[in-house]
C-alpha cells in the first residue's frame, strides 16, 4: 500500500511519543514522592508526633505560697546547687539544698527570695536567688452545683468570683441567678451587704446575683475569693411546657421575674394543630406524691376571655391532644391511603 510522505512523517512523530511515556511516568513519580517535602531540608514530622513544649514555671511575686505548693529554687551561677523541684511541707517548711529546712507557708514569693538571698550569703557573696512556683496546690476553692466542671479548682493570686466560675468552665444554661459563697471566718467575713454568720460561728455565708456581676450593674459584687472558700451555683427557677406544642422543655425563670401561662406558651412555639388548648392543665406541686391540677383554657386566655395565670418554680404546663383531631386526621390518612391503593390496583 502506497503511504504519502505526510502519513509517514506523522507516524514517526507518533512512535517517538510513545517511547518517552515510560521516561515522563518515571520522572512524575519521583516527583510525586517529592511532594510536601521542603528542598534540602528535613523531613516533615506528622503533627500529631511533633512534641509539645511543657508550659513554662509561674513566676509570681506577689503569691502567697502555701503547703502542697511545688517551686523550684535557683542560684544563679551555683553549679554545686541543683534546680529541682520542691514541695512545702504540711508544716510549712520545704528542703533545700545547702541551708536545709526553711519556712516558706504564709510568705509571698518575693519575701521568700529576700529571706533566701540572706540565708545564701553564708556561702556566695552575692547570690542572686529566684522562685519560681511550678504547681499551685495551697489554695483550693470548692464550686459545686450547675458549672461545667464542678470540683476544686487551684487560687493563683488574687482571683475574683467570675474568674474562679471561669476557672469552672462557667455556668451551665439552667444556672440560677444567685451563687451561694461560704467562707471560713479564719479569712474575715464575706464584704458584701446580707453577708451573715452561720449558726455555729465559724462561717461567713452571702447570697451574691451573679447574673448582676456579669451584667455591670453589680460590679462590687465580684469579690476577691479566698483560699477554702466554698461557692455553690444552684439550679435555676424552671417552668416545664410539655404536650402538644412546638418546643416542649424546660424554661428558665430569672429570680426578679414571674412567667405567666402565655409568655411559656410563646417560649414554647405556641400548640400545635393536634393540641385541644381548652383542656390544658397546670401541674403544681402541693407537697404530697401527686400534684394539683389547675385548670387552664389557654385559647380563652388568649383571646383575653379568662385571666392570665402566673406559674410558680417547677410548675408543669400540659397542652393535651384532641382526640377529635386525631382521630379526624386519621381517617384523612386513611382515606388517602385508600385512594392511592385503588389508583394503583387500576
Amino acid at each position: 500500500m502506497h503511504k504519502s510522505p505526510a502519513k509517514i512523517f506523522l507516524f514517526s512523530l507518533c512512535f517517538q511519543g510513545l517511547m518517552l511515556v515510560p521516561a515522563l511516568a518515571q520522572n512524575v513519580a519521583s516527583s510525586a514522592e517529592r511532594v510536601g517535602t521542603p528542598l534540602n531540608g528535613p523531613a516533615v514530622t506528622p503533627a500529631a508526633y511533633i512534641p509539645t513544649t511543657p508550659a513554662a514555671p509561674v513566676n509570681m511575686t506577689s503569691y502567697v505560697l502555701g503547703a502542697e505548693d511545688q517551686i523550684t529554687v535557683r542560684v544563679f551561677a551555683a553549679d554545686d546547687i541543683p534546680d529541682k523541684p520542691a514541695q512545702i511541707d504540711n508544716d510549712g517548711t520545704v528542703t533545700l539544698p545547702m541551708i536545709g529546712r526553711v519556712h516558706a507557708a504564709g510568705l509571698t514569693v518575693e519575701q521568700f527570695q529576700t529571706n533566701l538571698v540572706i540565708a545564701y550569703k553564708k556561702y556566695f557573696k552575692d547570690p542572686q536567688v529566684t522562685v519560681q512556683v511550678n504547681d499551685f496546690r495551697s489554695q483550693p476553692v470548692s464550686v459545686a452545683g450547675n458549672v461545667t466542671t464542678p470540683g476544686v479548682v487551684q487560687l493563683r493570686g488574687n482571683r475574683n468570683l467570675l474568674e474562679v466560675i471561669g476557672q469552672a468552665g462557667g455556668l451551665r444554661a439552667d444556672a440560677g441567678d444567685s451563687v451561694l459563697i461560704t467562707r471560713n471566718l479564719s479569712e474575715g467575713p464575706i464584704p458584701v451587704a446580707g453577708a451573715f454568720t452561720d449558726p455555729t460561728g465559724k462561717y461567713s455565708i452571702a447570697h451574691i446575683d451573679v447574673r448582676a456581676v456579669m451584667s455591670g450593674k453589680d460590679p462590687e459584687g465580684n469579690i476577691i475569693i479566698k483560699p477554702h472558700d466554698v461557692i455553690t451555683v444552684p439550679r435555676a427557677r424552671m417552668v416545664y411546657v410539655l404536650g402538644n406544642v412546638s418546643k416542649p422543655g424546660g424554661y428558665v425563670m430569672t429570680e426578679n421575674e414571674t412567667m405567666s401561662i402565655t409568655q411559656a406558651i410563646a417560649l414554647a412555639g405556641g400548640w400545635d394543630k393536634m393540641a385541644a388548648p381548652g383542656n390544658t392543665r397546670v401541674l403544681r406541686a402541693s407537697g404530697g406524691p401527686e400534684r394539683e391540677q389547675i385548670p387552664a383554657n389557654i385559647k380563652k386566655i388568649m383571646e383575653n376571655k379568662a385571666p392570665d395565670l402566673q406559674l410558680r418554680p417547677d410548675d408543669i404546663l400540659y397542652v393535651p391532644n384532641s382526640m377529635a383531631k386525631v382521630v379526624s386526621a386519621r381517617g384523612i390518612e386513611t382515606a388517602i391511603g385508600l385512594g392511592t391503593g385503588i389508583l394503583i390496583w387500576r
